[in-house]
């Protein structure tokens, strides 16, 4: 069963805050661009360019990082992003959900991290200047849609194995 919650997707001309600090709502009140929503079947269109506001020296706590190992993992910007993952997980890899779907989902998640107050930002860290810098939606959207991934077959077993349940069908192995 696909949810009907579908907030906006980004837009550089007109974007509001989502509210920032804590609660476990996310998502985000920005307006859309009509170019961005006229077709329902089109893919959402980067508004935020790789290098964008960078360098940063120090990210804030609403920055999701990218990269590997606990610095990454502990940051409170990728925890945040990691909750609304899975909030959405189930509907991205609901088998009924569209192409154009998931790429909206993940860009769902990128514009109400962005939508934050103060604003969040997708960084890397430059391994020569140990600055960080933007990496753009295009990347961050790939990062939304990998993490949405992740489990995808435990999650399609176990939901397998609820609608065996549900039609009376003896479930094996699960």
């Amino acid at each position: 069963m696909s949810k009907s919650i579908s907030p906006p997707l980004p837009s550089s001309s007109a974007v509001s805050s989502s509210g920032g600090g804590g609660g476990n709502s996310f998502h985000s009140s920005a307006s859309v661009s009509s170019s961005n929503n006229a077709n329902n079947n089109m893919p959402p269109r980067p508004q935020i360019p790789p290098g964008h506001n960078s360098p940063v020296r120090t990210p804030h706590a609403h920055d999701v990082l990218s990269g590997r190992g606990g610095r990454i993992n502990s940051h409170p910007g990728n925890i945040r992003f990691r909750e609304m993952v899975d909030a959405y997980k189930r509907e991205y890899l609901d088998p009924r959900t569209k192409k154009v779907e998931k790429a909206r989902i993940a860009a769902r998640i990128v514009n109400t991290i962005r939508t934050l107050d103060p604003k969040g930002k997708f960084l890397k860290e430059d391994p020569h200047t140990g600055l960080w810098v933007e990496i753009g939606d295009e990347r961050a959207w790939k990062k939304a849609g990998q993490a949405l991934r992740e489990s995808a077959p435990e999650i399609r077993a176990e939901r397998q194995a609820q609608l065996q349940m549900m039609a009376g069908v003896p479930v094996s192995g699960v």
